[in-house]
């Protein structure tokens, strides 16, 4: 074998091991995206293990605010702004969502496991549901809306 074809076998063997592009059946959810209430902008990114994951970037008012309500007495002095609020996303090309990650929410510092997805209908438009003890009709959902840039 020749170098060439060593260094393309090298080449395709690492290919291989890669994380595969499971979003084959629509666009992935990296993005800048507006809360529903208009009160933050969130930047949600893959990380390198395929996984999504968000943190507020942006807050219309209280930029200081802290993240009082978590929970962990140790948390409470963090601010809510550069907060990751969404962990560990992953695409299901069963389902067509993004599924097994979680969803903080800093108004009341509780954590529910959450799926994501799109409607092709509706692009531009993030659908997420939150719930809890396993039971995905016991929660609830929002919509974020894709923004182009980092508001100010």
């Amino acid at each position: 074998m020749n170098l060439r074809n060593t260094a393309v076998l090298i080449l395709l063997a690492a290919a291989a091991c890669g994380p595969a592009k499971a979003e084959s059946w629509g666009p992935g959810i990296a993005g800048l995206y507006l809360t529903v209430d208009g009160g933050a902008q969130v930047s949600v990114s893959q990380a390198p293990d395929g996984t999504y994951n968000g943190k507020i970037v942006w807050l219309k008012v209280d930029k200081d605010r802290l993240d009082k309500n978590n929970p962990d007495p140790a948390r409470k002095a963090d601010r809510v702004l550069g907060l990751v609020i969404l962990r560990g996303f992953k695409a299901n090309d069963e389902t067509r969502r993004w599924e097994d990650g979680t969803i903080y929410d800093p108004k009341n510092g509780k954590t529910y496991d959450g799926f994501i997805w799109r409607d092709p209908e509706r692009p531009g438009t993030l659908f997420l549901k939150g719930y809890v003890l396993g039971i995905k009709w016991l929660g609830r959902s929002t919509t974020w809306t894709e923004e182009k840039r980092l508001r100010e």
